[in-house]
């Protein structure tokens, strides 16, 4: 008997849904999924998150042995359904990750095969499991067949049914940043706090002072004129203190902090004083993919292609994002294509650039031999293929 079993027998509550702490929030902030998106950087970090996902193109692919054969995108990834685009579906499945911790799909399936998918609020799915064997979606209060529920999780601790929202999990982080955006907001708002001072040791009833400020703001604001000032009146200005010049440093910092958690490099949103260089873009994109967009990713094309029959699975082409300049890739093309590793119609693909006859045959050139296109014989030396214009 499994342990699982064993534990099932003894009615333990069996999974638990909250993360490994007590998801204490400490800064007195509304802190959830919408409130969260109030912080820009909240936003930049799971916009640029989901869009870098959603604009990567998806590939299909069939194992046959040890070789992978490329076959045309499914049509229920290709067309995922009436209410989304391709785009929209990836996209909705990343942001419902980056804020939930979980991304529902309800899948319509005809003659067993997966037909349309439509994206679930998060906060519409309930998931339970009582008998520790699988688990039970409601959607709206009513009870859908698992079978139709992709369910792709983030961070998940053992035993747990959802995965961990990074909002809930961060909610005292994020909501000190809400925190100081309400303080600033209030004060350059409310105006509580006046630009200066007018002083004196005389008496002045209301009137006098209404008059006096008045008369002060008409002959000075924006003018700059001469303050001639009577009666041992003195003006004192008012200036930002260092406690508020501290907080703009502190807004700095917290930008890191949301950075930090969704592991996206601060330089990417616009945070200050990031000294990360990179040699070039290429090698910039490539630090992106491998630490910030690979897990998502993977958990993305997991569930995908478990919806197709094997050997067949889906895959983001992350080359997309590592494309470097026009000399550096088509030098790569050339390596690739003497050395073997592909067809000349491959790298033209790559470029978006339509494909020839003949060009889907591997091509590897000895080294001082010219190249030339399968089926067609090399050029004697000296003697150019075309004859010139």
């Amino acid at each position: 008997m499994s342990i699982l079993a064993k534990i099932s027998k003894r009615n333990v509550a069996p999974l638990q849904q909250t993360g490994f702490g007590t998801l204490t929030n400490w800064s007195g902030e509304v802190v959830n999924e919408d409130t969260a998106l109030q912080v820009s950087a909240v936003m930049a970090c799971v916009g640029i998150i989901a869009d870098s996902v959603a604009a990567l193109p998806l590939r299909a692919v069939r194992s046959v042995g040890d070789r992978t054969v490329p076959i045309a995108l499914p049509r229920v990834f290709s067309n995922p359904g009436p209410t989304v685009t391709p785009y929209e579906l990836v996209h909705q499945v990343v942001t419902s990750l980056a804020l939930y911790g979980n991304a529902y799909l309800y899948v319509d399936y005809a003659g067993g095969e997966p037909i349309a998918l439509t994206p679930l609020h998060p906060n519409n799915v309930e998931v339970s499991a009582p008998d520790f064997r699988g688990r039970r979606y409601s959607v709206a209060g009513a009870e859908v067949d698992s079978d139709r529920i992709v369910h792709i999780r983030w961070w998940t601790p053992p035993q747990a049914l959802t995965g961990l929202s990074p909002v809930q999990e961060q909610k005292t982080t994020i909501g000190l940043a809400l925190a100081m955006e309400r303080h600033l907001a209030q004060f350059y708002a409310e105006g509580g706090t006046p630009s200066s001072v007018l002083e004196t040791d005389s008496d002045l009833t209301s009137e006098q002072a209404r008059v006096l400020r008045e008369s002060w703001t008409v002959q000075h604001n924006r003018h700059r004129k001469p303050a001639v000032l009577t009666n041992g009146m003195k003006w004192r200005p008012i200036t930002v203190s260092a406690a508020d010049m501290e907080l703009n440093a502190t807004r700095e910092l917290q930008i890191a902090q949301v950075a930090r958690i969704f592991r996206v490099p601060s330089y990417m949103i616009g945070a200050r004083g990031d000294s990360q260089t990179y040699q070039n873009a290429e090698m910039s994109g490539q630090h992106f993919i491998t630490y910030t967009l690979l897990p998502w990713i993977t958990r993305i094309e997991e569930q995908f292609s478990a919806l197709l029959p094997r050997p067949q699975r889906v895959s983001f082409d992350t080359e997309a994002l590592l494309r470097a300049d026009t000399l550096t890739r088509f030098r790569a093309h050339q390596i690739a294509i003497s050395s073997g590793i592909r067809t000349p119609n491959e790298a033209r693909a790559l470029e978006n650039l339509e494909p020839y006859d003949g060009g889907d045959e591997f091509v590897m050139a000895l080294p001082g031999a010219p190249m030339a296109g399968p089926g067609d014989a090399p050029p004697p030396a000296g003697v150019d293929k075309e004859p010139p214009l």
